[in-house]
């Protein structure tokens, strides 16, 4: 499969997922005693307990599961435990202590779920997070994978338009649902799943065209 092919493969995972999620939670219904529901009540516990560390975990959980997915995609010989970790990492900022607040903040600027403001919220963060945020998140993995931090601006604004194009035609139907009819209590989980295929793919870009020699020196 050539890189065009995994690239795909790597986008459409994501928007395949993004809309089982869409489906799973747009019925309101989590039964208590059923999987989800379960573990939905231990994430509100651990959330309540201590939300810090709850972001930070689920972030770095996020992160690392995309970069194993994209490696798979990649078809490695090896798995690269430190591209994970330093994935991870990343993950503990952007989808650990960035999204979660980043989410409040919209909504409680815009609480109302009225379409025309749902509408106003997704352009919002089509804008903001869909590019600046995966700008910055491309640029910044592929300089923790051994590229300079010039080059890697300069590859970050050569693959922005495709990433932005992408990240509309996930995450648009997803945040529609998210902020129109996903009760609140069930949008950290729901996008925490959606992430992490989002992470697969940012993965496989942030990553792609990389000269192994370059991540040699951290394996």
């Amino acid at each position: 499969m050539g890189a065009a092919g995994r690239q795909g493969m790597a986008r459409w995972t994501a928007l395949v997922v993004a809309e089982m999620i869409v489906m799973a939670e747009s019925s309101h219904a989590l039964p208590s005693s059923s999987f989800l529901g379960n573990l939905a009540s231990l994430y509100h516990k651990s959330m309540a307990v201590s939300p810090l560390a709850t972001n930070c975990l689920q972030g770095a959980g996020i992160a690392g599961i995309g970069d194993l997915c994209s490696q798979v995609i990649e078809r490695e010989k090896r798995i690269n435990a430190g591209r994970i970790a330093r994935a991870s990492a990343t993950g503990v900022f952007y989808n650990g202590l960035l999204l979660p607040y980043y989410y409040d903040a919209i909504q409680g600027v815009i609480p109302s779920r009225k379409p025309v403001f749902v509408l106003l919220k997704v352009l919002i963060d089509g804008f903001l997070w869909g590019f600046f945020g995966n700008f910055s998140l491309v640029a910044v993995r592929r300089y923790l994978e051994g590229s300079p931090a010039a080059e890697s601006v300069r590859y970050a604004q050569s693959v922005i338009w495709p990433v932005f194009k992408s990240d509309f035609t996930v995450w648009t139907s997803y945040n529609a649902l998210c902020y129109g009819v996903i009760p609140r209590a069930y949008q950290p989980l729901s996008t925490a799943v959606v992430s992490a295929m989002w992470s697969t793919y940012i993965s496989f870009i942030s990553i792609s065209g990389l000269e192994k020699s370059q991540q040699s020196p951290k394996q």
